[in-house]
């Protein structure tokens, strides 16, 4: 991809974008705005100890290096509070030694990109704990239980005075709340819309101006599961 992305800045050249808020980690490297390298991998540790290992072999095999890379994406969440950690980190790590520039990308843009044909997307994420991460819209991402989001989403509609036809809601977390019977919206949960996937958000963070590095960080939206230790009596 040449010449300059919608905000006028230049677009990156060699992008590597990864996810690792769910338990589906995937990596997605473009080279000159095409897709060279897909990868994805189930783990049940958080992607810790997997994370390095994916990204380095799909460098490899391409023939590149990690300072070869333009534009660091990666997904902030929310999602898994442990997984988002580990994959900023990874690319604050790599992008403070290579010089590189990051993007950052929300789970719910992320499985929200690319559906069309609604007056109304909104993106729905597993929180666990019987909760969901919702976003309607452009709005800011929040988080509901599970009873509420139905509720909550075609409320959102009606303010904005859209049909529950022209509502089309994605991602897999969708699935987990109960729906009105008769709900006229549509429900879009089939790969790539079921999960934060990196080939989103490395377009995502093409089509826009770098992230500052300062402000790169995770968006947990809820606190996180642990605290500090209480006081024993």
């Amino acid at each position: 991809m040449n010449g300059a992305n919608a905000t006028g800045a230049r677009a990156p050249q060699r992008v590597v974008a990864l996810d690792t808020t769910t338990p589906l980690g995937t990596l997605a490297i473009f080279d000159g705005g095409r897709p060279v390298a897909l990868r994805e991998q189930r783990v049940s540790n958080a992607h810790g100890e997997a994370l390095l290992p994916l990204v380095d072999a799909a460098l490899a095999e391409l023939g590149f290096r990690p300072r070869d890379v333009d534009l660091w994406a990666v997904g902030v969440g929310p999602g898994s509070f442990t997984g988002t950690r580990i994959g900023v980190a990874t690319v604050k790590g790599i992008a403070l030694a290579t010089g590189a520039s990051v993007g950052a990308v929300t789970s719910l843009e992320a499985v929200a990109y690319g559906v069309g044909g609604a007056e109304l997307v909104v993106a729905i994420v597993s929180a666990m704990r019987g909760e969901a991460f919702v976003a309607v819209g452009d709005d800011a991402p929040i988080h509901l239980p599970l009873a509420s989001v139905a509720a909550h989403v075609l409320d959102a509609a009606r303010a904005r005075g859209v049909a529950e036809r022209a509502v089309a809601v994605c991602g897999e977390g969708a699935l987990l709340a109960p729906w009105p019977s008769g709900c006229a919206a549509r429900f879009v949960h089939a790969k790539p819309n079921d999960v934060p996937r990196a080939e989103a958000i490395g377009r995502i963070a093409m089509a826009r101006a770098p992230t500052p590095f300062d402000a790169l960080e995770p968006l947990y939206v809820r606190p996180p599961d642990i605290g500090p230790p209480r006081p024993t009596v």
